[in-house]
């Protein structure tokens, strides 16, 4: 997996921030909401990093669209997420299963 850029690090902040906004609206038990909002911040801490690691930002951004794909309201922030990890070439895993 290749590192990653300042143009990727944006393009994950800016899917980060979608998923953020649309998680506000959800009807999600407190707890759910509070561990997406989790997720979101150690992606977050990783954007940050001096060296970004692409497998745990991977990992967990997989893993927020796993957490919301079964809500429909968040349809549209799984598919922000899922153009973010093509763009900057992170495997995309959230979907399997479904």
């Amino acid at each position: 997996m290749r590192s990653v850029n300042t143009g990727d690090l944006e393009t994950i902040h800016r899917a980060l921030t979608t998923v953020q906004d649309t998680v506000g609206t959800l009807t999600f038990l407190p707890c759910d909401r509070d561990d997406v909002f989790e997720l979101i911040d150690r992606v977050e801490s990783e954007l940050h990093a001096a060296h970004p690691n692409v497998q745990t930002m991977g990992m967990f951004l997989n893993s927020i669209a796993r957490s919301l794909r079964a809500q429909a309201e968040a349809r549209d922030a799984c598919l922000v997420l899922e153009d973010a990890l093509e763009q900057v070439g992170i495997p995309s895993s959230w979907q399997s299963g479904v």
